[in-house]
């Protein structure tokens, strides 16, 4: 086979990247890389093939992985088309030919990467091939112009031959494509006009907002009922409902305004929902006297308004501004305060738990009527009446599951929500429901219903469904709710970070606590400082992250430099997009962590033992594994330690969609 020529171009990168960016327009690819092929058969075992993902800069390469070097021959290859991945990457052999396996697999629409050393001839290149090498400090990329054999060599001689004469062609790597994001458009106008104001409003004015949601090229499953909602600071809130369109754009909706007479920038939120759920949430500026009109995204739930569809079992939803919220359980939203004062809203003393984490009767419902307490009067000072606690115990029975309560927390508030008692309960005597009795410690247990099954709760009662992190499904997400961790099915994973500062014997006992609830195989673990962590969560490789460290360990900065310096790929975990379990409160992380590509965060908001944490962990990662949403998992978990006496699932708290799986579909 006569050698075939080349046009010769350099790049910026690694060979890797080029291999994704080529990898959809070739179906062949010659590499001369020994740093891309230790990262593409990283864990291959001798002998044996695996599927493998790799994040670039440019796109995840998923690949089916082969070493042809520990097979004496084609023959006794395993059948490849078997493993998984869009491309298979192999590693080239002296010992027999490899050019048949190469050929079979293109013909089948496999594209694939040959790794192989720099100077061999490799057959069967064309047009659909490309060579990559490296000349430092460029990328050498070598597309061949007919039909023949080549190596890389060749390729690297005629680009230094082109650089002496400064004749080099360079390609840059393609840019990896933004979010996709469907426009959400706020605008100011004169009453009437159909074209907004760029400047200063007139105090005292009579004026329009309106708000337009964009076109997106992927279609709505169906027409969307929606609802636009203007709080502008010191007026009433304004509601108007409208449909979006399955294809299209949606129209045009306004509210009239009246700027006030001080000369002032005149601020607010523009929300739209979707049933009772907030989804999308911009400021509104609007500048009175001076300045122009703004509109600035706090918050989203959804990129295209295509994946609403689950958010319809929600119930009600609290939108958290700061110190006042938006409350929405049907009809208008309404404003409420969440200045709590000096109301107490701490858990109670963990001493007297037994080796079990657990306590006695007695005392347990000691704690639960403190906790009642408190949380009777944060929802007395929240919400005033019985109306939205009545609401959603109605709809719960209706509907026979759990009520699914949404906190948007647009800005982090003071209110610890799975502790809100929605009951009456005060000081003085009280009776015990008997659902205290039948899930509490030595109780008869049973499968936990969706509401309590005593109807009676007039009078001073304690009842564990009276709180919202025990009746409800409680979800808490800082952005774009998903759906899955992963779309492929694939062993359960989970990457354990140990704090090396931490007491050596709980974190044994710890880990044999999570370890008696999850397959020990799942689990892989290991000591690190903060910079080592972010190397470890560098590649999609894990399900879940779960962090075992003090509070302090870790802080938001650390994580965004992660980001900025390159320690994580872009986009980071763009496909398998871990759960983050903390065993220690996450405060300020856990938008980090969401930016960063996690599908969710679950960390309690208070210190918990740490030898207790792995019981905990172990149970909510059991209930993953078994197939239960994140939301029921930690529901769950929260019942299965009431049932030993202990109260502290209430501490806990799920950053991220309720619905959220282990495995879609």
């Amino acid at each position: 086979m006569a050698p075939v020529e080349f046009t010769v171009s350099g790049g910026e990168g690694t060979p890797l990247e080029f291999v994704a960016a080529f990898v959809a327009a070739k179906s062949l690819l010659v590499v001369t890389d020994p740093g891309g092929w230790a990262q593409v058969s990283r864990g291959l075992a001798v002998g044996r093939t695996a599927s493998t993902v790799v994040t670039t800069r440019v796109r995840v390469l998923r690949l089916a992985v082969v070493d042809l070097r520990h097979f004496p021959s084609a023959e006794s290859l395993p059948p490849i088309t078997d493993v998984p991945g869009d491309v298979v990457a192999l590693h080239d052999t002296r010992s027999w030919d490899t050019a048949p396996v190469v050929r079979a697999l293109r013909g089948l629409g496999r594209p694939v990467v040959l790794f192989t050393a720099v100077h061999t001839s490799v057959p069967g290149v064309d047009p659909a091939s490309v060579l990559i090498g490296w000349s430092a400090p460029h990328v050498v990329i070598a597309e061949p112009l007919g039909t023949g054999e080549g190596s890389v060599e060749d390729a690297l001689w005629q680009f230094r031959e082109l650089e002496r004469r400064r004749q080099v062609r360079f390609t840059a790597l393609p840019q990896p494509p933004p979010p996709d994001d469907r426009p959400v458009t706020v605008m100011v106008a004169l009453p009437g006009a159909t074209e907004g104001i760029a400047g200063a409003l007139r105090p005292g004015a009579d004026y329009e907002v309106w708000v337009h949601i964009g076109e997106h090229a992927a279609p709505l499953p169906g027409d969307l009922e929606l609802r636009a909602v203007l709080g502008m600071n010191g007026r009433e809130v304004l509601s108007e409902s409208f449909v979006l369109p399955a294809e299209g754009p949606g129209p045009w909706v306004s509210f009239p305004v009246t700027t006030p007479y001080a000369s002032v920038p005149w601020t607010g939120e523009l929300i739209i929902y979707s049933g009772v759920v907030p989804v999308h949430v911009q400021q509104v500026v609007l500048p009175v006297g001076a300045g122009e009109s703004r509109a600035r995204l706090r918050f989203r739930l959804s990129r295209t308004f295509a994946d609403l569809e689950p958010l319809s079992s929600r119930v009600a939803s609290v939108l958290v501004l700061g110190e006042r919220a938006l409350v929405a359980s049907g009809g208008l939203p309404s404003w409420t305060s969440l200045d709590l004062g000096d109301l107490p809203r701490s858990l109670p003393a963990l001493s007297g738990l037994d080796p079990w984490y657990g306590k006695d009767f007695p005392s347990f419902c000691a704690d639960l009527a403190v906790l009642a307490r408190q949380g009777s009067a944060m929802y007395s000072r929240l919400f005033g009446s019985s109306a939205l606690a009545d609401r959603i115990r109605r709809l719960a029975r209706a509907g026979g599951r759990p009520a699914g309560l949404m906190i948007a927390e647009v800005v982090p508030g003071p209110v610890p929500w799975p502790l809100i008692y929605d009951l009456p309960f005060t000081d003085g005597p009280y009776r015990l429901c008997a659902s205290v009795g039948q899930f509490g410690p030595f109780g008869a247990g049973g499968e936990v219903p969706a509401h309590c099954p005593v109807s009676d709760h007039s009078g001073n009662v304690l009842c564990p469904f009276g709180f919202w992190g025990l009746s409800s499904v409680l979800e808490q997400p800082p952005g774009p709710l998903v759906a899955g961790i992963s779309a492929r099915p694939r062993p359960f994973e989970v990457s354990m970070a140990v704090d090396a500062g931490m007491d050596r014997s709980l974190t044994e006992r710890h880990v044999t606590e999570l370890m008696s609830m999850v397959a020990p195989e799942a689990v892989s673990s290991a000591y690190v400082s903060p910079s080592d962590l972010g190397l470890a969560l560098a590649d999609e490789s894990m399900d879940v992250v779960h962090l075992h460290f003090r509070e302090g360990f870790l802080d938001a900065e650390e994580i965004e430099r992660w980001d900025r310096e390159g320690v994580w790929p872009r986009p980071h975990w763009p496909s398998r997009k871990p759960l983050v379990v903390g065993t220690s409160p996450m405060a300020g992380l856990v938008r980090a962590f969401a930016e960063g590509g996690a599908s969710g965060v679950i960390s309690p908001e208070a210190a918990v033992p740490h030898d207790m944490a792995g019981w905990v962990t172990g149970m909510v990662l059991a209930r993953l594994a078994a197939g239960f949403s994140a939301g029921a998992a930690l529901r769950l978990t929260r019942w299965e330690m009431i049932s030993r006496g202990n109260v502290m699932g209430l501490a806990y708290t799920l950053h991220g969609g309720a619905d959220l799986r282990l495995r879609l579909g």
